[in-house]
């Protein structure tokens, strides 16, 4: 189409220049004048044929355009997808299903509660289905469990309405019994019956809650059935603050068991400033239990009951009756409960749902509390002979029912721990006075003299005993809630001096005490380089209580094989030198025995024989 309008342009110029040269010369221009007119009519449907393609092109640019615009909304829309996809793939990716958290059961459990899937012959598919299966376990047993504890909760319901029967039908014997008490009183005269003395006594015994109640009554029954009882026990408080403070519950909890008039309620309200010792206030009355004989030293055991959180705790306290120097002593007093019963340290409130009862108090809170102000801890032994339930840090529920024993056991592990721990502390006090005499006594297993001799015996600090390299430190058990005290021994023979680490545990003596040697002469000798020395280590403290006599002293037995092994390593050692300092006085067969080169240490008497072996 261009080219024809190039063409017909130079057509209607060139006609149109002739036109002017007609002009010019003065001929007649019509004929070219009508053909430069139809020029314009062809010129005339060129343009129209060039509208009509221009309107065209615009047409299909247009509907180009929408098909470009709807492309670029579908890839929009795409995208948008797109992005919605890897957004639940990240999800799906972080989804964790809410039963992770589930501690279900394991294979040989799973078994054990469904018998007949371990013999099926369909078997699980995948780890997903196995899955699955377990969580169909665990819901159906989650069911029984419920259905049970409905059933128990209507169980509990009966048996507290029965209960209450009883109670009730109790409480209608008392008019009765007072008559009968006053219309016998004569009789009780003439047969000479303390019955008011035990009514005064227990005057202010009922005033005591229900745990401390049952805990002093099955403690007066064992101390009354023994023909020698090795402790006492008493109620410490007065009348008037007990029932001041039932007062007080009254009106807190108008449904109290006892009737007071509302004027004395009244009269009871007393606000308290400390709103931590409101919540965690002991019971005005509570029991002392005394072990130990009169004018010695004696053990005293506080016990208090805190009605907010449901528990008892014991506090341990030494009576000295005479000015004795008893400096020291106290150290392991704090210790002597705390290892009754494995995993019993009084670390915790073992109080089922304590944590849930007491929303403002935490646990930890109530502990510190309880030691700031010196009312001992709560041991899950003490909460089973007052008959409260427990549930310690392994989740295991415990209600003891068998009182009886469970009173006669703890009560014999406090005596013995008690007798062992003043057995212990008069020989700390007679090794730090040096008021011995090794010679006189039963440990003494060698009739003849010993060279060496004991010139100090300090105490010292944890951190200096640490010090010290040994083999035995290596392979010393969990240290985990026992304390130590440390003391430092020195013997000396001649010119040789050995010195004595000692590491007394608390729990003792469930453990035995441990001694670390150094010998200092000719240079420093440890167990770490002469297998002498680390020999000498073990002998004493392989000692046992089994090995010795009832009755025993266990640190004058470590004492007397320590010095016994050091003289013999004077006298086995001296022979090897230039200068022959210790000659031999003990009888040993053998200086040196094996490749190893033990010495004799080992005392044996066969007969009339008395001699020492490797």
């Amino acid at each position: 189409m261009e080219a024809i309008l190039n063409t017909q342009f130079q057509e209607l110029e060139d006609i149109i220049g002739e036109i002017l040269k007609v002009k010019k010369s003065g001929q007649n221009s019509d004929t070219l004048r009508t053909a430069a007119a139809l020029k314009f009519v062809a010129l005339k449907h060129a343009n129209r044929e060039v509208k009509q393609k221009i309107k065209s092109g615009r047409d299909n640019l247009h509907l180009e355009k929408c098909k470009v615009d709807i492309s670029r909304l579908q890839l929009q829309n795409l995208l948008y997808e797109v992005s919605h996809l890897k957004k639940d793939i990240v999800r799906c990716e972080k989804f964790q299903s809410g039963d992770s958290k589930f501690v279900l059961l394991s294979d040989t459990e799973y078994f054990t509660k469904l018998p007949g899937l371990e013999d099926s012959k369909v078997k699980p598919e995948s780890e997903h289905y196995k899955h699955l299966q377990r969580l169909e376990c665990e819901l159906r047993l989650r069911k029984d469990l419920d259905k049970q504890k409905s059933s128990l909760k209507n169980s509990k319901k009966e048996l507290q309405q029965e209960n209450l029967k009883q109670h009730n039908r109790y409480v209608s014997f008392v008019p009765a019994l007072r008559t009968l008490k006053s219309a016998t009183k004569p009789l009780h005269d003439a047969l000479q019956l303390s019955l008011d003395v035990e009514w005064k006594l227990s005057a202010v015994v009922k005033y005591l809650p229900k745990p401390l109640y049952i805990l002093f009554i099955n403690l007066q029954c064992l101390q009354r059935v023994s023909d020698e009882p090795s402790f006492n026990v008493e109620v410490v408080g007065y009348e008037s603050e007990a029932q001041m403070q039932e007062l007080t519950n009254l009106k807190q909890n108008p449904k109290a068991r006892r009737d007071y008039s509302e004027r004395d309620i009244e009269l009871s309200g007393k606000p308290e400033e400390n709103p931590l010792n409101k919540e965690l206030s002991p019971h005005p009355l509570h029991i002392r239990i005394t072990l130990g004989s009169a004018g010695s030293i004696q053990l005293v055991l506080i016990i208090r009951y805190f009605e907010q959180i449901k528990c008892a705790t014991a506090w341990p306290q030494l009576s000295i009756s005479n000015n004795t120097n008893h400096q020291g002593d106290t150290n392991f007093v704090q210790h002597l409960l705390r290892h009754l019963f494995p995993n019993d340290l009084g670390n915790e409130i073992p109080i089922p749902g304590i944590q849930y009862d007491n929303k403002d108090l935490t646990p930890e809170e109530c502990i510190q509390y309880l030691e700031s102000k010196d009312f001992g801890k709560a041991y899950c032994w003490l909460q089973s002979i007052c008959s409260i339930p427990t549930v310690n840090s392994s989740m295991l529920y415990k209600h003891e029912l068998n009182l009886n024993k469970s009173m006669r056991e703890t009560i014999a592990r406090i005596t013995r721990r008690w007798n062992s721990w003043l057995n212990l502390s008069q020989q700390i006090r007679g090794l730090t006075n040096k008021d011995i005499d090794l010679y006189a006594l039963k440990e003494n297993v060698y009739p003849a003299a010993l060279s060496c001799s004991l010139v100090q015996w300090t105490a010292i600090t944890l951190e200096e005993f640490l010090a010290q390299n040994s083999d035995v430190l290596k392979i010393s058990p969990d240290d985990k809630g026992i304390t130590y005290n440390s003391y430092r021994a020195v013997i000396v023979r001649g010119s040789a001096k050995m010195e004595c680490f000692i590491r007394i545990p608390s729990n003792y003596p469930l453990e035995m005490p441990l001694w670390i040697l150094s010998v200092h002469w000719n240079g420093r000798r440890t167990s770490q380089n002469n297998a002498a020395i680390k020999m000498m280590e073990y002998w004493t403290n392989s000692l046992q209580p089994q090995q010795l006599e009832e009755n025993y002293c266990i640190l004058y037995a470590q004492l007397f094989r320590t010095i016994y092994s050091f003289d013999i390593f004077l006298e086995t050692e001296g022979s090897m030198q230039a200068t022959i300092e210790y000659t031999k006085e003990k009888p040993y067969i053998s200086a040196f025995a094996k490749r190893c080169r033990l010495r004799p240490y080992k005392y044996i008497k066969k007969g009339s024989v008395h001699a020492f072996k490797q």
